[in-house]
Protein backbone atom coordinates (compact mmCIF):
# COMPACT_ATOMS: atom_id res chain seq x y z
CA UNK A 1 0.00 0.00 0.00
CA UNK A 2 1.74 3.28 -0.71
CA UNK A 3 1.13 6.02 1.42
CA UNK A 4 1.22 9.88 0.73
CA UNK A 5 3.80 12.06 2.29
CA UNK A 6 2.94 13.33 5.96
CA UNK A 7 1.49 16.66 6.19
CA UNK A 8 2.72 18.94 8.94
CA UNK A 9 0.78 20.01 11.61
CA UNK A 10 0.77 23.28 11.02
CA UNK A 11 -1.01 22.30 7.52
CA UNK A 12 -3.26 20.26 9.19
CA UNK A 13 -4.59 22.63 11.68
CA UNK A 14 -4.54 25.78 9.28
CA UNK A 15 -5.61 24.52 5.89
CA UNK A 16 -9.10 25.72 4.73
CA UNK A 17 -9.55 21.59 3.42
CA UNK A 18 -9.68 20.38 6.30
CA UNK A 19 -12.26 22.63 8.26
CA UNK A 20 -14.98 21.71 6.03
CA UNK A 21 -14.32 18.08 5.09
CA UNK A 22 -13.66 17.46 8.35
CA UNK A 23 -16.73 19.30 10.04
CA UNK A 24 -19.47 19.17 7.35
CA UNK A 25 -22.51 17.58 8.10
CA UNK A 26 -26.21 17.88 7.37
CA UNK A 27 -28.61 18.14 10.07
CA UNK A 28 -29.61 14.72 10.22
CA UNK A 29 -25.88 14.32 11.30
CA UNK A 30 -25.94 16.56 13.89
CA UNK A 31 -29.21 15.01 15.00
CA UNK A 32 -27.45 11.20 14.99
CA UNK A 33 -25.17 12.38 17.65
CA UNK A 34 -27.95 12.87 20.39
CA UNK A 35 -26.93 11.32 23.30
CA UNK A 36 -29.34 8.16 23.33
CA UNK A 37 -26.35 5.54 25.55
CA UNK A 38 -24.79 5.52 28.97
CA UNK A 39 -21.54 6.12 27.01
CA UNK A 40 -22.18 9.22 25.73
CA UNK A 41 -21.95 12.64 27.26
CA UNK A 42 -23.33 16.09 25.64
CA UNK A 43 -19.58 16.62 24.49
CA UNK A 44 -19.09 17.43 21.08
CA UNK A 45 -17.53 14.18 18.92
CA UNK A 46 -13.42 13.08 18.92
CA UNK A 47 -13.12 13.81 15.44
CA UNK A 48 -9.31 12.48 13.85
CA UNK A 49 -7.93 13.21 10.79
CA UNK A 50 -5.50 10.48 9.54
CA UNK A 51 -2.54 12.65 8.56
CA UNK A 52 -1.93 10.42 5.15
CA UNK A 53 -4.22 7.77 3.79
CA UNK A 54 -3.00 4.76 5.10
CA UNK A 55 -4.42 2.69 8.50
CA UNK A 56 -0.98 1.20 9.06
CA UNK A 57 1.48 4.23 9.59
CA UNK A 58 0.01 7.56 10.10
CA UNK A 59 -0.59 10.46 12.77
CA UNK A 60 -4.36 10.83 13.77
CA UNK A 61 -5.19 14.68 14.74
CA UNK A 62 -7.87 15.88 16.56
CA UNK A 63 -8.75 19.84 17.23
CA UNK A 64 -6.44 20.05 19.77
CA UNK A 65 -3.55 19.12 17.65
CA UNK A 66 -1.84 15.25 17.32
CA UNK A 67 -4.09 12.38 19.69
CA UNK A 68 -2.34 9.04 18.46
CA UNK A 69 0.04 7.39 16.52
CA UNK A 70 -0.12 4.36 14.08
CA UNK A 71 2.86 2.07 13.63
CA UNK A 72 3.96 -1.40 11.86
CA UNK A 73 6.41 -3.23 11.28
CA UNK A 74 7.73 -4.26 7.74
CA UNK A 75 6.34 -7.65 7.34
CA UNK A 76 2.93 -6.31 9.07
CA UNK A 77 2.37 -8.65 11.44
CA UNK A 78 2.69 -6.00 14.21
CA UNK A 79 0.55 -2.87 14.83
CA UNK A 80 0.96 -0.37 17.56
CA UNK A 81 -1.11 2.40 18.68
CA UNK A 82 0.36 4.92 20.86
CA UNK A 83 -1.34 7.71 23.09
CA UNK A 84 0.42 11.08 21.83
CA UNK A 85 -0.95 13.19 24.66
CA UNK A 86 0.55 11.25 27.55
CA UNK A 87 4.29 11.91 28.53
CA UNK A 88 5.97 8.59 27.61
CA UNK A 89 3.46 8.21 23.96
CA UNK A 90 2.61 4.90 25.90
CA UNK A 91 1.18 2.11 23.24
CA UNK A 92 -2.73 1.73 24.53
CA UNK A 93 -3.12 -1.03 21.79
CA UNK A 94 -1.11 -3.58 19.74
CA UNK A 95 -2.33 -5.75 16.78
CA UNK A 96 -0.24 -9.13 16.40
CA UNK A 97 -1.35 -10.90 13.30
CA UNK A 98 0.29 -14.42 13.26
CA UNK A 99 0.72 -17.26 10.52
CA UNK A 100 0.39 -20.23 12.60
CA UNK A 101 -0.86 -18.65 15.97
CA UNK A 102 -4.72 -16.72 15.84
CA UNK A 103 -4.53 -13.31 15.47
CA UNK A 104 -4.53 -11.66 18.81
CA UNK A 105 -4.52 -7.82 19.85
CA UNK A 106 -3.80 -6.55 23.24
CA UNK A 107 -4.67 -3.58 25.44
CA UNK A 108 -3.03 -1.74 28.21
CA UNK A 109 -6.21 -0.88 29.35
CA UNK A 110 -7.05 -4.77 29.78
CA UNK A 111 -3.40 -5.83 30.42
CA UNK A 112 -4.36 -8.82 28.72
CA UNK A 113 -4.16 -10.42 24.87
CA UNK A 114 -7.40 -11.42 23.48
CA UNK A 115 -7.65 -13.34 20.58
CA UNK A 116 -9.10 -11.20 17.79
CA UNK A 117 -11.89 -13.43 16.76
CA UNK A 118 -13.56 -13.43 19.81
CA UNK A 119 -13.09 -9.71 20.10
CA UNK A 120 -14.26 -8.82 16.75
CA UNK A 121 -16.60 -11.26 15.21
CA UNK A 122 -16.97 -11.50 11.81
CA UNK A 123 -20.62 -11.98 10.98
CA UNK A 124 -22.49 -13.02 7.39
CA UNK A 125 -25.33 -11.20 6.39
CA UNK A 126 -28.20 -12.42 4.55
CA UNK A 127 -29.19 -11.81 0.84
CA UNK A 128 -28.66 -8.47 -0.22
CA UNK A 129 -27.50 -7.73 3.75
CA UNK A 130 -23.66 -6.73 3.70
CA UNK A 131 -21.40 -8.76 6.29
CA UNK A 132 -20.80 -6.67 9.56
CA UNK A 133 -18.56 -7.11 12.47
CA UNK A 134 -19.10 -7.33 16.22
CA UNK A 135 -16.85 -5.92 18.37
CA UNK A 136 -17.21 -7.03 22.25
CA UNK A 137 -15.68 -4.53 24.78
CA UNK A 138 -15.61 -4.65 28.16
CA UNK A 139 -18.72 -2.01 27.97
CA UNK A 140 -20.54 -3.77 25.99
CA UNK A 141 -21.31 -5.09 22.47
CA UNK A 142 -21.05 -2.92 19.37
CA UNK A 143 -21.54 -3.67 15.39
CA UNK A 144 -19.72 -2.47 12.69
CA UNK A 145 -21.44 -1.69 9.51
CA UNK A 146 -20.72 -0.70 5.60
CA UNK A 147 -23.67 0.97 3.90
CA UNK A 148 -24.26 3.90 0.76
CA UNK A 149 -23.79 6.72 3.72
CA UNK A 150 -20.73 5.12 5.36
CA UNK A 151 -17.30 3.60 4.78
CA UNK A 152 -17.92 2.15 8.13
CA UNK A 153 -20.18 3.30 10.88
CA UNK A 154 -20.50 1.68 14.33
CA UNK A 155 -23.68 0.98 15.78
CA UNK A 156 -24.89 -0.46 19.48
CA UNK A 157 -25.61 -4.31 19.13
CA UNK A 158 -29.55 -4.11 19.07
CA UNK A 159 -31.31 -6.26 21.93
CA UNK A 160 -33.14 -9.85 21.33
CA UNK A 161 -35.48 -9.67 18.87
CA UNK A 162 -39.05 -8.54 21.33
CA UNK A 163 -41.75 -10.92 21.47
CA UNK A 164 -44.43 -11.34 19.06
CA UNK A 165 -47.00 -8.75 19.05
CA UNK A 166 -45.48 -6.77 21.38
CA UNK A 167 -45.31 -3.15 20.84
CA UNK A 168 -42.18 -2.38 19.26
CA UNK A 169 -39.54 0.45 20.56
CA UNK A 170 -37.54 3.29 19.57
CA UNK A 171 -33.97 1.91 18.97
CA UNK A 172 -30.68 4.06 19.03
CA UNK A 173 -29.61 1.36 16.10
CA UNK A 174 -29.69 4.14 13.38
CA UNK A 175 -27.33 6.50 15.38
CA UNK A 176 -24.02 5.73 14.99
CA UNK A 177 -21.40 5.82 17.98
CA UNK A 178 -18.83 6.42 15.62
CA UNK A 179 -18.40 6.11 11.73
CA UNK A 180 -15.44 6.68 9.11
CA UNK A 181 -15.44 9.27 6.21
CA UNK A 182 -13.49 9.93 2.93
CA UNK A 183 -11.89 13.65 2.59
CA UNK A 184 -11.08 14.48 -1.22
CA UNK A 185 -8.30 17.36 -0.30
CA UNK A 186 -5.97 16.06 0.44
CA UNK A 187 -7.14 12.59 -0.11
CA UNK A 188 -7.02 10.72 3.23
CA UNK A 189 -9.90 9.41 5.83
CA UNK A 190 -11.60 10.42 9.34
CA UNK A 191 -12.89 8.60 12.05
CA UNK A 192 -15.62 10.44 14.11
CA UNK A 193 -16.31 8.64 17.60
CA UNK A 194 -18.59 9.56 20.41
CA UNK A 195 -17.50 10.84 23.57
CA UNK A 196 -17.29 7.80 25.72
CA UNK A 197 -14.47 6.28 28.06
CA UNK A 198 -11.00 6.44 26.55
CA UNK A 199 -10.56 2.68 26.73
CA UNK A 200 -13.84 2.50 24.47
CA UNK A 201 -12.26 4.90 22.28
CA UNK A 202 -8.78 3.25 21.62
CA UNK A 203 -10.73 -0.12 21.07
CA UNK A 204 -13.04 1.55 18.56
CA UNK A 205 -10.00 2.72 16.89
CA UNK A 206 -8.24 -0.28 16.74
CA UNK A 207 -11.23 -1.99 15.47
CA UNK A 208 -11.71 0.12 12.25
CA UNK A 209 -7.73 0.01 11.46
CA UNK A 210 -8.40 -4.00 11.68
CA UNK A 211 -11.30 -4.12 9.30
CA UNK A 212 -10.20 -1.07 7.13
CA UNK A 213 -7.15 -2.80 6.28
CA UNK A 214 -8.44 -6.17 5.80
CA UNK A 215 -10.90 -4.19 3.52
CA UNK A 216 -7.50 -2.78 1.45
CA UNK A 217 -6.12 -5.65 1.18
CA UNK A 218 -9.48 -7.52 -0.65
CA UNK A 219 -10.00 -4.85 -2.72
CA UNK A 220 -5.99 -4.92 -4.22
CA UNK A 221 -6.54 -8.42 -4.27
CA UNK A 222 -9.21 -8.18 -6.43
CA UNK A 223 -7.50 -5.53 -8.73
CA UNK A 224 -5.17 -8.02 -9.58
CA UNK A 225 -2.14 -7.31 -7.40
CA UNK A 226 0.09 -9.93 -6.30
CA UNK A 227 -0.59 -11.99 -3.18
CA UNK A 228 2.86 -12.87 -1.75
CA UNK A 229 1.49 -14.69 0.90
CA UNK A 230 -1.52 -14.50 4.06
CA UNK A 231 -0.55 -14.07 7.49
CA UNK A 232 -3.33 -15.11 9.27
CA UNK A 233 -5.92 -12.96 8.47
CA UNK A 234 -3.81 -10.58 7.06
CA UNK A 235 -3.18 -10.14 3.47
CA UNK A 236 0.54 -9.32 2.18
CA UNK A 237 0.55 -7.91 -1.50
CA UNK A 238 2.92 -6.16 -4.05
CA UNK A 239 1.96 -3.21 -6.29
Amino acid sequence: MTSRARDSPASLSSSPDYGPSFSSSSDSDSESWASTSTLVNPEPPLSLIFDRNSVISATLYSRSGPKYRITTNSTISRTELKDLTTDDQRVVATVKRRELLPDVVVFAHRGESVRMSKWLKRRKGGDGVLPTAELLTESGSFTWKTDNRYPFALYSTPPDPPEPHSQPEETSDSRPIAYSKILDDPPTIALVIRRCADSVTVEIITSFLVLEHRRRMKEKFRQGHTVLYALGSQYIVLG
